[in-house]
């Protein structure tokens, strides 16, 4: 199976973020702050002990979530901003002995993305989600999420939450 790390982020702003979808007919992945990307890991769960390992020595945190942001023409998100959400993601990095990825690490909430064959009409989400999620909100972290992809081409769901500082 495939397994990626992400946080959640608070019940009533993650479903503002699921009608957004929904009225532009996006259907993936619940909305989530990716930590670790499904590549990164391995296709076995044996790595959980080490992510629990690294989560027991970090005290919960701050996130902000702060206006909307794109990659180029293909991805719209939150902006986050973070650094004990920056200080996670080296830490499991470190731990589990993953290779850094090129382009660094920006911590973001993706609203939509362009898919081969799926278009999104990013500029209409861009003002419907300027009424709709800003002001973002900020809140206190206390835990993160294994994910997995049940089979090839489905989206991901929640495997496991993980605690921090426990």
């Amino acid at each position: 199976m495939k397994y990626f790390i992400g946080v959640s982020i608070p019940k009533n702003y993650k479903n503002k973020i699921e009608l957004l979808r929904a009225e532009f007919r996006f259907f993936t992945t619940e909305p989530h702050i990716t930590l670790v990307p499904p590549p990164a890991l391995p296709d076995e769960d044996d790595f959980i002990k080490n992510v629990i390992d690294a989560c027991k020595n970090v005290e919960p945190f701050e996130i902000r979530l702060k206006g909307l942001d794109q990659f180029g023409d293909r991805v719209l998100y939150v902006k986050v901003d973070s650094p004990g959400l920056i200080d996670l993601h080296n830490k499991i990095y470190e731990i589990l002995g993953l290779q850094e990825e090129k382009r660094g690490y920006t911590p973001h909430l993706t609203l939509v993305k362009q898919r081969p064959g799926r278009p999104v009409d990013i500029d209409a989400v861009k003002k419907r989600a300027e009424t709709k999620l800003i002001p973002a909100i900020n809140y206190t972290l206390n835990s993160v999420t294994v994910y997995y992809q049940p089979k090839e081409h489905s989206i991901y769901v929640p495997y496991m939450e993980i605690p921090l500082g426990e």
